[in-house]
This record gives C-alpha cells, structure tokens and sequence, in this order.
C-alpha cells in the first residue's frame, strides 16, 4: 500500500467517524426539533436560506477549491484567498440587508436580515486551514467539524425548547458558523494579511467554478421558493423536511468520500492512467454504498417518519419514497465532479451546469405548478436522468472511461441491492409485529442480505479490484 493510499485511508477513517457523529447529532436534533416546531416554522427558515443561498451562489468565488488544486504554500497566495472570500462575505450580507425590507412575509425578511451574518463570519476563515484537506489530514477538519456542531446543536434546541420558534434555526446557523470561524484559527494558527498579489492565479482556477456555482445555484436553490409561491409555507416545510430527511442516508456515506476524492485526484492529475483506474474503482465503491442506502431507506420509509419525525411529518412518506432511490442511483457517478475540478475542466463543468439548469429550472416550475409536492419530486427525478447523463459523458470526454465500463462496476451493487429488496419487501409483509421491530428487522435483514449477497457476486467474479477488495485489504492491516 503506497503512503498516498495509507494517507487516504486514514482521511477517510476521520472523515467517516466525524460524519457519522455529526448526522447523529443532526438526526437526534431533527427528531426533537419535528415535535418542538410546525412545518410553517421550517418553511420560513427554509424559504430564508434559500435566498440567503441564491445571493451568496451569486457571489460565488471557491477559493478553497483553487488551493487544493494549486498545490502552492506561498503566504501571497492565502492572503489573497483570505481577501477574497472576505470580499465576498461583504458583497453577500450587503445584498441580504438591502433585499430584507422588501419581502411581504416581514418575518422572512427578518430571518433574511439576522442570517445576513454568516457570510461574513464565512468569509473571515482562516485560508490555511484548507491545507489539512489538501494533505489528505482531516483529523483537524474532523475536530472542527464536530466541535461546531455540537455547539449549533446545543445552542437550536435550548432555543427551541425555550421558545418553540423558528428563531431557533437561525440563531442555531449562527452559531455553526462563529464556532467555525473561530476554530479554523485555534486549530491552526494564523494571521492573514489583506491582499491581492495572488489574484490572477485563484481566478484562473475559480473563474470558471464560479460561474458553474452560480448557474447550479439559479437551478437548485430557488425551489423552495417556488414551493412556497405555488403551494404555501407548510408545503415548503415539508419539502425542506422530505429532502433534509432524504439526504440523509446517500449523503452521508457519500460526501466524505467526494470530500476525500477531490485531493486525491488532484494528486493522481499527472498520471493518467492511475487517475483512470482510481475513478473507475471510485464508481464501484460508491455505487456499493448508494445503491443499498438510497433503496433500503425508501423500503423502511413508512416506519421510520411516524416513529422518528411524529405523525404530522406522514405526508412526506411518499414524496421520501420516490426522491431516495433516485439520490442514490445519482450519487454513484458524483465522483465526476472531483475529477473535473482535479484535472482543472472548470469550464466544461460550466456548460454541464447551464444544460442541467436549463433542464431543471423549467420542470421543476411545470412539476409543481400542476401537480404538487409529488410533482415538484418527479420533476427531479427526471431532471437528475440527465445530469447522471452528463456526468458519465464527463467521465468520458476526462478519463475515457466508457459506459460499458461505468454499468460493469455497478453490476454487482445493482444485483445484491435487488436480493436486498426482496428480502425486505418479504419482512414488511410482517403486519402483526409493531413498526419499531419491523422497521429494526427489515434494516438487519436488508444488510444481512446485501452483504452476502455483494460478497458472493464479488467471489463468482474472481475477487476483482473494488470495494469488497478494499474492505479485506482494510481489515488484514
């Protein structure tokens, strides 16, 4: 195992365990906080950041992202990302502020007015902590991460019980982000200078990502406002809720990884060949993990909203039902984007970008305007058909992996994820056992099955690289 593969392994073990703390504190907080506050609680924070990420989509520039990339430790080049994004955080809360008076609802402008703070706090983060991530260290990252959390988690729900109002959201969003700010320089300190010596060389690299930024912001963060136009602020509450809720098994065992891809590509740029089997073996390990978990939480979906959520929350069942299994089937190529943003093919992100929203904007509009919250779920169903699409196309055009080769590393998942169904389908039918034990059967026999079922498909396929070999690999050491 070379020291880049230990490295990778070790950011991932940090990664994985950060993750999975923060969502459980994330899980437990929405289980109290879907009691404690209405759907038109969520719906009006939820239309408010919505807007607060349209402006700052708008004023877009991942300083971050260029500094992965570049590879480069001179000061000038910090400073200048440091400035930048500051910048920035400036021109956003600026917008915010002036756009706050002009809502209807006087509460979403003062929700809009009091979040105008966060990217300010946002913007004044020490460059030099984005080195950890680069270096494939996350124990720091990890440290922050999870300190923050804990910190917005305790301060949301004091509020919450406290006062039962939506303000326990914002001053909650508040508070992650002033804990974070803080903590990037205790973990690792450092004193910025205002700056602009290195502003040619991060544009160069960000230019273009920040135009894609702002394109797939017009596209995916204005439906909650459209949901609220069209269907009112309890609607928009439970769409928030649906993909809060929705998001939470494929984006946890996903984002850590795409997290981890992006410096790892950036390290493999050079040789293509390497980058080639990496992404390809990268297809294989996420679709094993997406697959089970989109499919599996759309299986379990009836039990587990009442019993964790409460019966209130029973209307976005359905809605689940149907956005899970897509997000998973998606998530198996989302390596596509470290991979571009690795081999610096910003601006073919750029045009991917302005397809998919030329696809998304409208029928997200149509799908809800005609047929609901159902509607506005489908219409990103089919929306997502063709940006997994363009992601194998980039997949393609950047590494020349073939679609034969992309439906080869998924065929294992994709089959044990069938026996998996099955199997769970036959627990469901269970109905003299309550929803606690057949919703704790069907997730241990789903698991049950699709393990033995992946390993045995891995076996008859003569042990190839993937993630069944990783695993082994893993547990030998």
């Amino acid at each position: 195992m070379t020291e880049s593969t230990r490295r990778a392994a070790r950011g991932a073990t940090w990664l994985y365990l950060s993750r999975w703390i923060e969502r459980l504190l994330d899980f437990g907080a929405i289980v109290l906080l879907a009691r404690l506050l209405s759907p038109d609680d969520f719906g009006l924070v939820a239309i408010a950041a919505s807007m607060v990420a349209i402006v700052e989509g708008l004023a877009a520039f991942d300083v971050n992202k260029a500094l992965i990339q570049r590879r480069d430790d001179d000061r000038a080049l910090f400073d200048s990302a440091w400035t930048l994004s500051a910048l920035r955080g400036l021109v956003s809360a600026s917008i915010m502020v002036a756009l706050s008076p002009l809502l209807k609802d006087p509460r979403i402008g003062e929700v809009l007015l009091a979040l105008a703070l966060s990217p300010i706090l946002t913007g004044l983060i020490n460059p030099r902590f984005v080195a950890f991530e680069r270096d494939l260290i996350f124990s720091r990252p990890a440290v922050l991460s999870l300190t923050s959390k804990v910190g917005s988690v305790a301060v949301t729900l004091t509020i919450a019980i406290l006062t039962r109002s939506y303000w326990a959201l914002v001053v909650g969003t508040l508070a992650a982000s002033a804990l974070t700010l803080v903590l990037s320089y205790v973990l690792r300190p450092y004193r910025p200078r205002p700056s602009l010596a290195r502003f040619r060389d991060i544009f160069g690299f960000s230019g273009w990502l920040s135009l894609t930024t702002a394109v797939t912001t017009l596209s995916m963060e204005p439906d909650k406002l459209i949901v609220g136009k069209f269907l009112g602020v309890a609607d928009a509450g439970r769409y928030f809720m649906t993909q809060r809720v929705g998001v939470l098994p494929t984006r946890e065992l996903v984002s850590p990884l795409q997290r981890l891809l992006f410096p790892s590509f950036s390290e493999l740029a050079t040789e293509p060949e390497r980058l080639r089997r990496v992404v390809r073996e990268s297809i294989n390990v996420l679709g094993s993990l997406s697959l089970p978990a989109g499919v599996g939480f759309a299986l379990v979906a009836r039990d587990f909203v009442p019993l964790a959520l409460g019966d209130q929350w029973l209307a976005i069942v359905p809605l689940i039902m149907i956005l899970v299994p897509y997000l998973g089937a998606r998530a198996t190529l989302s390596m596509a984007l470290p991979c571009m943003l690795a081999l610096g093919l910003t601006r073919t992100l750029f045009w991917v970008s302005l397809v998919y929203a030329l696809v998304h904007v409208p029928t997200f509009v149509a799908g809800t305007y005609l047929f609901g919250l159902q509607g506005a779920i489908w219409s990103l169903v089919a929306a997502g058909v063709i940006y997994t699409c363009l992601n194998a196309w980039m997949l393609r055009r950047a590494v020349g992996i073939t679609l034969r080769e992309i439906l080869g590393q998924l065929r294992r998942p994709f089959l044990a994820t069938v026996a998996m169904t099955v199997a769970v389908l036959a627990t469901s039918e269970l109905q003299a056992v309550g929803p606690l034990a057949r919703l704790a059967l069907g997730v241990t026999v789903g698991a049950a099955t699709y393990a033995a079922a992946l390993l045995a498909l891995w076996q008859l396929d003569g042990k190839p690289q993937g993630i069944e070999h990783r695993f082994f690999q893993l547990l030998g050491r």
